[in-house]
């Protein structure tokens, strides 16, 4: 049995902004990691440019760490002499995740790439 890997990023994913003061939980991406988490054959990541300590504590803010199996960091690169928008999608993460689900557009972090709008 194929062992799926799917991570999800935590800023704009499973936490969303309301305002730029306000962050809120995407409940809707919350409930469809405790659903694949179900799988027997999913590994269920929550990941961040801000590194896996983060990834934790989101998840444990949000009530989802039982069900998350690992935590890992993106590794956000920073280039000197490129600009913020030209960076923002460049990222060498320790892991490539057969699913990835994150808000940044432009990312190609998994085989598969769900984009949340």
């Amino acid at each position: 049995m194929k062992e799926i890997v799917i991570a999800f990023d935590c800023d704009g994913t499973l936490l969303k902004s309301t305002d730029q003061r306000t962050i809120a939980p995407a409940d809707h991406i919350r409930t469809l990691l405790i659903t694949l988490s179900q799988f027997k054959n999913t590994k269920i990541v929550v990941w961040s440019g801000g590194g896996p300590a983060y990834a934790r504590r989101v998840a444990e803010a949000l009530g989802v760490a039982d069900y998350v199996d690992d935590y890992a960091g993106k590794n956000p690169q920073r280039p000197v002499g490129i600009t913020e928008t030209a960076r923002r999608g460049v990222f060498l993460p320790d892991i490539e995740p057969d699913i990835a689900i994150d808000d940044i557009e432009d990312c190609d972090l998994g085989t598969l790439n769900l984009i949340v709008g």
